[in-house]
């Protein structure tokens, strides 16, 4: 007796009553497909044993892939208007034309009304990568459908619900720094990072200065104004400071007379020759695009159910 045939995908379109294209998707994790269609395709797959075949499915996936990409938009919902905000936005903009998208970018709804509009017409448009940009503050994004989207966040922030993120390596980049610093013969190494910058790396910098030998030397960090020469002064004799971790110019005009060390957080403001960690903020934006990209390739859309950040590490330029 000959090998009983194998079911095709054909098949299972037949006996659910719909297209091949429809049992395509629902096989593929029943995207866009509604729920009584997606019980037929199913009840018929079950009833035949239909399996897909590996190697058939690879290349539907891929010629679906290459066929949508070219001209796709994806979505950018922008929070932090300022330098850093935007240099992020440019680094998705830049890696997206890359890519074959270009991108939208719409301010995000305070409201959760305004977020479920914004998401039905994003919906209905075929958007399906959604990028949060960076902020100043975490993020409840209460009133997004996240069933349709591929969304990234872009920044150290931990956002509700939670989504896969791009940031900075913050914590290695102080640990580098700090390290150099001992190196070179600091003792009493300082930290003197505005607050509410500081704070976007999700406390990364503080906590990896508290986690570091300089912090556990039990030196403050820094609580008052950047520009108060005085009271920056005022800590570092308190303290016997004779390095400084910082990312502003001011409290290098206000100590580097005093200080000996010094390094940078990051190059934004670091004077010329001035020791730094060099991650640009643009790259966080391009690593984002290409994390959405790649959860689209997959078909990966809604919040996964682990989520996962992509560090990307600076580099100490001495």
């Amino acid at each position: 007796m000959g090998e009983q045939k194998r079911p095709t995908l054909y098949d299972v379109a037949r006996l659910a009553g719909v297209s091949h294209m429809t049992v395509s998707r629902v096989v593929r994790g029943g995207l866009r497909v509604s729920s009584g269609t997606k019980e037929r395709v199913e009840e018929a797959i079950r009833s035949l044993g239909y399996r897909p075949d590996p190697a058939l499915s690879a290349l539907a996936a891929y010629r679906e892939r290459r066929a949508r990409r070219h001209g796709s938009v994806l979505g950018y919902l922008l929070c932090d208007t300022d330098e850093y905000g935007l240099a992020v936005l440019a680094g998705a903009r830049a890696e997206a034309e890359r890519l074959g998208y270009s991108i939208e970018a719409q301010k995000l709804p305070g409201q959760a009304a305004g977020r479920r509009r914004l998401a039905r017409i994003w919906f209905h448009r075929g958007v399906q990568g959604v990028l949060l940009g960076s902020s100043q503050a975490p993020l409840d994004l209460e009133g997004w459908e996240w069933t349709s989207f591929a969304p990234v966040s872009l920044g150290a922030l931990a956002h509700h619900p939670a989504m896969n993120s791009v940031a900075m390596d913050y914590f290695d980049g102080v640990m580098k720094s700090a390290d150099w610093l001992a190196r070179r013969g600091s003792q009493r190494i300082g930290f003197a990072v505005d607050s509410a910058l500081e704070s976007r790396t999700g406390h990364r910098w503080r906590g990896a200065y508290a986690a570091s030998a300089a912090g556990r030397a039990g030196i403050p960090p820094y609580e008052g104004r950047v520009d108060d020469s005085a009271a920056l002064r005022r800590w570092q004799r308190r303290h016997q400071i004779d390095g400084v971790l910082t990312i502003h110019a001011d409290a290098w005009r206000a100590l580097s007379g005093d200080v000996p060390g010094f390094a940078f957080l990051n190059a934004y403001e670091c004077p010329p020759g001035v020791p730094r960690i060099t991650s640009a903020p643009s790259d966080i934006g391009g690593e984002g695009v290409r994390l959405v990209h790649h959860q689209l390739l997959a078909g990966e859309l809604g919040l996964p159910a682990e989520s996962k950040t992509l560090s990307l590490q600076g580099k100490l330029v001495v």
